[in-house]
């Protein structure tokens, strides 16, 4: 009888073993990046206007949302991913990756390119399209980029001056091509200080780069700020109105109630903050004692949290 229970016993905990063993190679399986040919998952929005997204059913694999806009006068895009990238030990040319990707939807040449900011997720395939057409962006964009290629430690395979914007704007810019009229709005600082709210005004969609993240653990980067980002949400909204189609720079595609909920998230995360200077905690208390359940389980998770905890310190304290 021993020996049964014994050997019930051992069954037992084999089984839990096992499924632990599966449930985390599962779990690496899931963090591993797509590898060619199956990096994008496009989503068509209307018969000109396309979603080139990164693999994934929820869109949260590595690199951001990016727009196509087919014409008779060329394709318009918005934003074009990395230039390239390391996965599994392969070198992956992304942009060049994008670029044929959107050869599978038109045979009309590329000859416009939004920059909606300067991180390389969404601007680094530069080098790559700004040989097939003019890169534009808001006036901060070109100085950041051109301020990391110089900063850049191994040599650069291209010429940078021709993979950084060469129009920019300060607050608004407007395009009249393929019977639309798309706005590119820039109404205070956010994610960084140079984001572009890309408007389709006939259309109504708004692809927002990441001024808005669906689901996602927001990016505060050094540059940007999450006081004013709120007044970019609220004018962004105000400017595409309220049915619009929202278009995140990572996550699904939403609307304007999923644009407010990460305005929630920094109104909810500065009034904590505010308390705890109030009662004389340090950064590093606040960043410890500030948790957003809701969010520790989405990209980024609790780490980024903690950054954006420290973001929001930093520029509280900093205020007169």
């Amino acid at each position: 009888m021993r020996n049964a229970l014994r050997a019930v016993w051992i069954m037992c905990v084999l089984g839990v073993l096992g499924g632990l063993l599966h449930h985390r190679a599962v779990a690496q399986q899931a963090l591993t990046p797509p590898m060619p040919p199956n990096l994008f998952t496009v989503h068509k929005l209307t018969d000109k206007l396309f979603i080139i997204a990164p693999y994934g059913p929820d869109m949260s694999q590595v690199g951001g949302n990016i727009g196509v806009f087919v014409t008779d006068e060329g394709v318009l895009v918005v934003d074009d991913n990395y230039y390239r990238q390391v996965r599994n030990g392969q070198t992956v040319e992304l942009a060049e990756a994008v670029v044929a990707e959107i050869g599978k939807l038109t045979k009309q040449p590329i000859r416009f390119i939004i920059n909606t900011h300067h991180h390389s997720d969404h601007a680094g395939g530069n080098p790559v399209f700004g040989k097939l057409g003019t890169i534009y962006a808001q006036k901060n964009v070109r100085d950041r980029i051109l301020a990391g290629y110089k900063t850049q430690k191994e040599p650069l395979d291209f010429d940078p001056l021709k993979a950084v914007p060469t129009v920019t704007y300060d607050g608004e810019l407007i395009f009249h091509i393929g019977g639309e009229e798309i706005h590119l709005y820039h109404p205070a600082r956010a994610h960084t200080d140079g984001d572009s709210l890309v408007h389709f005004k006939n259309a109504n969609i708004a692809l927002w780069g990441d001024a808005f993240a669906n689901n996602w653990v927001p990016v505060i980067d050094g540059s940007g700020s999450t006081l004013e980002w709120l007044q970019f949400i609220d004018r962004g909204i105000q400017l595409v109105g309220e049915n619009a189609m929202m278009v995140p720079g990572h996550g699904a595609i939403g609307r304007a109630a999923d644009v407010r909920r990460l305005r929630l998230y920094f109104t909810n995360m500065q009034d904590a903050v505010r308390k705890a200077i109030a009662a004389g905690k340090t950064r590093e208390q606040a960043m410890d004692e500030i948790l957003v359940p809701a969010y520790a389980g989405l990209p980024g998770g609790a780490p980024r949290i903690r950054q954006n905890v420290a973001a929001v310190y930093d520029e509280l304290k900093a205020r007169p």
